[in-house]
């Protein structure tokens, strides 16, 4: 009886595991669909003169003043220990704040084809860096799902040819966003073991303001008044605080804590497919084969590095039973 007891048990507890990774992957899903289209909704605040630093500076007063309301509220944010204050200074400061001025300004030297192919490294690195900085071990399957899904990313992004104009400028202001996320990933993955998603994001996303906001006085106050503050361009602004610097974020943290950090960065990827399915239906994009075909492979990258290693461990055990 108590073998019976021990093997539902075993099942049950597989179970289990089985839907909170489900949950893991329902809830980074969906955080690359919100981070695919933030590009476009940025896009459209560029193209009518709004400047990046003032962009993202409302995106996160926006974000933390509603985080800030509605989970106070309801009780769900936690308290930071002293000691772990600085830790999330330091999450902040890479990512939103590093991230987003090497991946943005990047975009003034760099064509967006080659920024996505660079920026694609970031699940590549972030292994090895958990690795050297918290000891995690790296799995094959997911080098080389990401390896499979930047080839992708080329096919999606190279259609006239495999030729770029490279500023150096652009390349190290790329440089920094990889830096940037990775160091995002390592400093997240130490804090999820302590803190929920919601919380994290939150105080993420209220510390980034601090560093915003002194650019924003030097570089940008001086232009709010010659803006055209359209309706279009204001619910862009509050669509990308809503979704993409609250929910996605939270989405992606919340991902992180279910499936490992490692496997979720990996699904970064899959955000050029997003965007230019997105950019395609509001008419900023065509259709064409080399996307299609580029597509296909980002989605094939990505689900080997999910499942790759699940195959790898079913044969052993198979071999194992025989």
């Amino acid at each position: 009886m108590s073998k019976k007891i021990r093997i539902f048990a075993n099942y049950f507890s597989e179970s289990l595991n089985m839907v909170h990774k489900l949950y893991g992957y329902i809830a980074v899903f969906f955080s690359m669909i919100l981070w695919g289209i933030s590009f476009v909704w940025t896009k459209e605040l560029l193209e009518a003169h709004f400047p990046v630093i003032m962009i993202v500076t409302f995106r996160l007063i926006i974000a933390a003043s509603l985080m800030l309301l509605v989970f106070s509220l309801t009780h769900s944010l936690e308290k930071v220990k002293k000691k772990d204050i600085s830790t999330f200074f330091l999450l902040a400061f890479f990512e939103p704040f590093l991230y987003f001025i090497g991946e943005n300004f990047s975009m003034q030297f760099v064509e967006a084809s080659f920024a996505a192919i660079v920026i694609g490294v970031i699940p590549v690195v972030v292994p090895f860096a958990l690795f050297i900085f918290n000891k995690e071990k790296v799995h094959w399957e997911i080098i080389f799902g990401v390896v499979l899904s930047i080839v992708g990313i080329a096919f999606m992004s190279l259609g006239k040819g495999f030729s770029f104009n490279v500023d150096i400028r652009g390349v190290l202001l790329l440089v920094l966003a990889v830096l940037a996320a990775v160091g995002y990933s390592v400093v997240l993955s130490r804090l999820l073991g302590s803190y929920g998603p919601i919380t994290i994001t939150t105080y993420q996303t209220l510390i980034a303001i601090l560093y915003y906001l002194p650019l924003f006085f030097i570089f940008d106050f001086s232009s709010l008044a010659t803006l055209n503050w359209s309706f279009k361009a204001v619910s862009d602004i509050v669509l990308l605080a809503v979704l993409c610097s609250s929910g996605a974020f939270i989405l992606y943290n919340y991902a992180g804590k279910k499936l490992g950090v490692a496997k979720s960065s990996v699904f970064t990827n899959a955000i050029p497919l997003v965007t230019i399915v997105f950019a395609i239906l509001v008419g900023q994009e065509t259709l064409c084969a080399n996307k299609v075909i580029g597509m296909a492979i980002v989605i094939g990258g990505v689900m080997f590095s999910q499942f790759g290693l699940k195959t790898r461990q079913r044969f052993k055990q198979n071999a194992k039973a025989k």
